[in-house]
């Protein structure tokens, strides 16, 4: 339990600490937040234009690297957590984990760009970062709603509920308002994915605050045997 708290909160940390870095490398033009997508950083291609934006990131490696880092530590955290465990609760979160792990993960190898446009590798990126947001968003909903059969803290499934109502909204948002998207559309994909890395490093505060005082077992198995089919 102590390791995965840590995996979660090192799959934060190392995201966003990588993501600013190659943000920071950008240079004429530069990085916005704002308008810039999280893709634009891990585009391999220098002097690229892709969708209208300028993409220049010679440090784009890190981003990539952020990307995979992020996915192979999500599922081994879970995996650590409920690979050993029975009942369709465990089944359905992990099930989910290794949909978003595996599609951040996706996101890393295949790149977005003007060329993968033209070759359809676009369509795959495309689809890994769907895939990677909504299940990612809807595992906070999980744990908001069912949390508690896994010994979730109170204040974990409140939070976790809000955070995924606010990612999934805000990947709706990015989706439906084209001109939102085409203006600033880094302000919603951001919202969409910073929901997921915030509900990481309170999982893994969680993990570790439950580790030094452990909550009885036999109370988590019973619940457990409840949700088994």
């Amino acid at each position: 339990m102590r390791i995965a708290g840590i995996l979660l909160l090192l799959a934060g940390v190392q995201y966003v600490v990588l993501e600013y870095l190659a943000a920071s490398a950008w240079h004429h033009p530069t990085y916005s937040y704002a308008v810039n997508f999280i893709s634009d950083l891990g585009n391999p291609v220098a002097g690229d234009v892709f969708e209208g934006r300028a993409i220049n990131s010679p440090w784009h490696v890190l981003m990539d690297i952020a990307f995979v880092v992020q996915g192979l530590l999500f599922i081994a955290a879970s995996v650590l957590l409920l690979g050993r465990a029975s009942g369709r609760l465990a089944r359905v979160l992990l099930a989910l984990a290794v949909v978003h792990g595996a599609g951040v993960i996706l996101i890393g190898f295949f790149h977005e760009s003007s060329a993968a446009l033209h070759n359809g590798v676009l369509v795959v990126h495309g689809i890994a970062a769907a895939a990677a947001i909504l299940a990612g968003n809807i595992i906070p909903l999980v744990i908001g709603a069912k949390g508690g059969q896994l010994g979730a803290p109170g204040w974990l499934r409140k939070a976790s509920t809000a955070l995924g109502i606010l990612g999934l909204a805000a990947f709706v948002l990015l989706q439906v308002d084209r001109p939102l998207y085409h203006a600033a559309g880094g302000v919603p994909e951001r919202a969409a994915v910073y929901t997921i890395l915030i509900f990481e490093a309170m999982a893994g505060a969680a993990l570790l605050a439950r580790a030094r005082n452990p909550v009885p077992l036999p109370a988590v198995h019973h619940a457990t045997e409840r949700v088994t089919p």
